[in-house]
């Protein structure tokens, strides 16, 4: 991993030269998540953040102040930047959800990822909230998670996987109600 870490790094450096300002990111961290580990074998996502307070910088392009960088080995750096990027990357990345515990798996390493998209994504979440049922012969996941304070509001993530084990960007939705809190923490 330290050698993709390195990968991150001077991709981020490179995009950040084109930037008029100079920026550095308030956090970088690879996400060690248990069920992103076992959904997304063999890429290394990481979470990054931008600080916005007292005034939000403006990013160059391929950048968002909370973002994903996806790494793949022998492939490009991939920026995941907001909601409807994160929808493409995991209707491309998930397809063969056959069951309740392969779709619980994707459904809390996808709310993982949205919640590092999110508003609040710089702050830590609580315990998901987790819904996994049969609709005829769908699986219909939802997972939702509040940001600890003082940040608050919640991110759910619903996604519905057919009979042939893929989804697809419209069967998914991501519902960000956070809100960032004082700038203290920013």
């Amino acid at each position: 991993m330290a050698s993709q870490s390195g990968a991150v790094n001077s991709w981020l450096d490179s995009v950040l030269q084109a930037s008029p300002v100079k920026l550095a990111p308030q956090k970088v961290h690879a996400i060690e998540d248990e069920n992103v580990r076992k959904v997304f074998a063999g890429d290394e996502l990481y979470d990054i953040s931008f600080a916005t307070w007292p005034v939000a910088p403006r990013l160059p392009k391929p950048l968002s102040h909370e973002m994903i960088a996806r790494v793949q080995a022998h492939a490009p750096i991939e920026a995941i930047r907001d909601d409807e990027a994160l929808k493409g990357f995991l209707a491309q990345s998930l397809a063969d959800i056959h069951n309740e515990a392969e779709a619980r798996a994707a459904v809390l390493a996808a709310l993982r990822l949205a919640e590092a998209v999110s508003q609040a994504g710089s702050y830590p979440f609580g315990n998901p909230d987790v819904s996994v049922v049969r609709q005829d012969q769908n699986i219909v996941a939802t997972a939702k998670a509040a940001p600890e304070q003082p940040a608050r509001g919640q991110v759910e993530v619903r996604m519905e996987f057919g009979a042939d084990g893929r989804t697809q960007p419209e069967a998914i939705t991501i519902n960000d109600e956070t809100g960032r809190g004082p700038p203290g923490r920013r």
